[in-house]
């Protein structure tokens, strides 16, 4: 095989920049590496033809919208499989709900198959087509179970893509997919068992989202809020952490403790005055919030964030 080097490039939409770094194996075979920032957290369309795609998520969250209008999401160290049709428009919407995703794919451009592809292929005893008659095509994807060993080989390529050693990434690729095609029906989940949630139910978590963080520094009862809303508090809490990746009460604790890290490195506020801003009135129950996330009391932290600047 002839020796690919990876190309880098960047995707500019709906205002936000997505670079991509991208290794070409054979004509058919490649692996993308994706890093974005979104402060609106707004995605783009995707198209398939013809592709087989096994996706990994190490940063973030991946909110895909299919062509039947239901939402899944992939989150940190969750691989996804996918099979598309040709010229079929496979996610309708993508968004990414924490506003950073970073994560890669392993892309087979079935059409593209060529004696190159077929080599590599057989002697490692991958049977693309078998698999798509494994997951099916039917618009979604599969979620992939018992996925330490594959967790374990795609941090491998985050490693060998910093030292840019184009070997062991392809090696790697190359033994991901042979695992993969070695899988039962069972390792894959089904659709019966993977999460697939409604646009109303996730508009409405959205919405309920969108209330409790703008309230971030009063007193709020979540579940009046969710209850406001016309929906049941343990579907709520169960589309929130699909989304958002935690649940409500542990997403909104992590977005005033960071706030409050923020004013600790930025400003002279006394920690009382930023206990309050954040919506504690009690400093000790602040400080006791701020270390099971930050690892230290506030005081602790702004001495280490102002000795680090010294």
């Amino acid at each position: 095989m002839e020796e690919k080097k990876s190309q880098t490039f960047s995707v500019c939409y709906n205002n936000n920049i997505c670079n991509f770094e991208k290794y070409t194996f054979t004509p058919a075979l490649s692996f993308e590496l994706c890093n974005l920032h979104s402060e609106d957290g707004i995605g783009g369309k995707h198209k398939g033809k013809d592709v087989f795609r096994i996706d990994f998520t190490k940063v973030g969250r991946f909110e895909c919208e299919f062509s039947n209008h239901t939402f899944s999401y992939r989150g940190e160290n969750e691989i996804t499989v996918m099979a598309t049709q040709e010229s079929e428009e496979w996610i309708l919407e993508s968004n990414y709900p924490v506003g950073v995703y970073i994560g890669c794919a392993i892309i087979i451009e079935l059409d593209k198959i060529d004696d190159e592809d077929n080599f590599f292929l057989n002697k490692f005893n991958i049977n693309i087509r078998e698999l798509i008659s494994i997951i099916t095509l039917n618009n979604r994807w599969y979620k992939y179970n018992n996925s330490t060993k594959l967790i374990e080989l795609f941090n491998d390529i985050y490693n060998a893509h910093v030292t840019s050693n184009t070997d062991i990434i392809f090696l790697r690729v190359l033994e991901i997919l042979t695992c993969i095609s070695k899988s039962k029906y069972n390792d894959i989940l089904t659709n019966k068992d993977s999460q697939y949630f409604s646009r109303e139910q996730v508009n409405k978590v959205k919405s309920i989202h969108g209330i409790i963080t703008k309230k971030y520094n009063r007193p709020i009862s979540i579940e009046k809020v969710v209850r406001e809303n016309g929906i049941g508090y343990s579907s709520f809490n169960t589309i929130f952490k699909n989304i958002y990746g935690e649940s409500p009460y542990q997403y909104l604790k992590k977005l005033r403790m960071n706030l409050a890290a923020n004013m600790l490195h930025e400003t002279k506020s006394s920690i009382l005055e930023i206990a309050v801003s954040v919506g504690y009135n009690n400093p000790s129950k602040f400080s006791n919030a701020f270390k099971s996330i930050f690892g230290v009391l506030p005081s602790t932290f702004r001495k280490q964030k102002n000795g680090m600047e010294h």
